[in-house]
């Protein structure tokens, strides 16, 4: 039986792989856990694995699709500009973030995956209710029922960003502000008459521009290889850091 021999570089890599969590996905299917296939095919997946950056694309999607809508509700823009946010909310806002955040997951990174998927998931939706909406009107849902189901999805969002809300503590601040925004409450009492949409929307703009602040932050600091625009972690300050500590001590 003929052996297939693997060059120094080859091994290496391979070797590196050991250094990975052991319920990595790359990490299993690369050593035949999963039933994958050898070990130096999948060696080279790693180093994609470490080098991308696909939250900075994850956050852009999100900050581009947010903001237009975010100015409509505004009143910086005409309302019969709503339908146009359909392309975006498809492919920049819904798909684009969609890969980022399973890219994310490959990197065993569970926030950006679960935030980055849901919100991809959420421009879909909110797409696919426009077109339904604009294609076939009151035949599926009156307006009524149609403001009521979209004021509830956001509801939900509400709630699903509450808790990323506070677990962005453990990160680094631009990301905080970032939740810390909360818009999506503001939307929500919009559709449901409690106030005028402008309000969500102003804060809906200033997310979106947060948003690319840290996809700009990430992109940056990445191509010049040092920390040109800074982000520290929330836990590097004094008050987070005293707060962290009790919840680890059980305080």
């Amino acid at each position: 039986m003929s052996t297939q021999k693997t060059s120094p570089q080859t091994n290496k890599d391979v070797e590196g792989l050991k250094d990975l969590p052991p319920n990595s996905f790359i990490r299993k299917y690369s050593y035949g856990d999963m039933g994958g296939m050898s070990k130096e095919y999948h060696a080279p997946v790693k180093q994609l694995v470490e080098l991308g950056h696909p939250e900075a694309l994850g956050l852009a999607g999100f900050a581009a699709t947010d903001f237009m809508l975010s100015c409509i509700n505004a009143s910086l823009l005409p309302s019969s500009l709503t339908n146009s946010i359909i392309a975006l909310a498809f492919f920049y806002g819904g798909s684009a973030q969609l890969i980022a955040g399973i890219l994310t997951f490959i990197k065993q990174n569970t926030f950006g995956g679960v935030a980055f998927c849901s919100y991809g998931a959420f421009w879909l939706t909110f797409g696919v209710l426009i077109t339904l909406e604009a294609e076939y009107g009151s035949k599926l849902l009156s307006e009524t029922d149609y403001t009521t189901a979209l004021g509830f999805i956001l509801v939900c969002y509400t709630i699903f960003n509450t808790y990323l809300f506070v677990a962005t503590m453990a990160h680094n601040i631009q990301l905080y502000i970032i939740f810390l925004k909360m818009q999506l409450v503001l939307v929500d009492m919009h559709f449901f008459g409690v106030i005028s949409s402008i309000p969500g929307g102003v804060m809906g703009m200033l997310c979106s521009i947060s948003a690319w602040v840290l996809s700009a932050t990430i992109v940056i600091n990445d191509s010049f290889g040092t920390t040109v625009i800074p982000n520290p972690e929330l836990k590097e300050l004094p008050v987070f850091r005293n707060w962290l500590k009790m919840i680890k001590n059980g305080k």
